[in-house]
């Protein structure tokens, strides 16, 4: 799970994320072609005409009703629009008064729904620099004020992270080198254990390896969720090849 320092960032750490982003937008961008309703931060996964791929939701404007596959459940963003106090809420379909509290946002989400509609995927663009892959599920539950539902959150950016490492140290042939963004986002689900996750990273190593500065990184981990552990790694073609999602040269 992110802490609480994630959850309820205390104002002085707002302001200093807000001129960590006018510092990224002042630097010259990927040459990648946007795709509709990318994620924020931008990343450059672009899926296939026909292919299934999460649904963009923010805290300002766009806020879509994303059904499950079974059409009982469906998830979106609620609060005053204009608000860094949105949540993700759950709800059934056929009683849309009826919901329930997720997660809090605080500027956009993308959500997709798993095949057996018993969890959702989550991206969360919290950061200009970093963003969270969690997985909510949907177990019923009853309690004193009758029948809702269970919202376990399980985080999975720090197995995806765990698994850069490795790749990054072998490129610097240390472990001294930095991470300076480390954006992990929701791909696709692979039947219902396996959650596919990309990521987009920028590293930069030390002052000892001038051959070896800024690196951009782009890839993707297949995550068995149940088990928390990443069974492979894909590269660019794989990705193609295999799932019809194009990362650009």
């Amino acid at each position: 799970m992110i802490g609480e320092d994630v959850r309820k960032p205390a104002l002085s750490i707002m302001v200093l994320l807000v001129f960590a982003a006018l510092e990224l937008a002042a630097q010259p961008p990927r040459s990648v072609a946007s795709a509709d309703k990318d994620y924020l931060p931008a990343g450059p996964f672009l899926f296939e005409p026909g292919t299934i791929q999460p649904k963009f939701m923010d805290a300002f404007n766009d806020r879509p009703a994303v059904q499950s596959p079974d059409g009982k459940l469906e998830v979106t963003v609620t609060a005053p629009k204009k608000s860094y106090a949105a949540w993700l809420t759950i709800s059934f379909s056929a009683f849309p008064d009826r919901s329930i509290q997720v997660w809090p946002i605080q500027a956009s989400v993308a959500a997709l729904w798993r095949p057996d509609s018993k969890a959702f995927a989550l991206t969360d663009n919290r950061y200009a620099n970093r963003s969270f892959v969690l997985v909510c599920g949907t177990d019923f539950r009853m309690g004193e004020e009758g029948e809702g539902l269970g919202v376990p959150i399980t985080d999975l950016t720090p197995i995806v992270e765990k698994a850069f490492q490795e790749p990054a140290r072998i490129y610097y042939e240390t472990d001294n080198y930095e991470t300076r963004l480390f954006y992990s986002k929701v791909l696709r689900w692979i039947g219902n254990t396996d959650l596919l996750v990309g990521v987009s990273a920028t590293t930069v190593g030390s002052a000892s390896l001038p051959d070896r500065g800024m690196k951009e990184w782009d890839l993707a981990y297949l995550v068995d969720v149940p088990d928390g552990k990443v069974v492979r790694e894909l590269d660019r073609e794989k990705l193609l090849s295999e799932y019809k999602i194009k990362l650009p040269q």
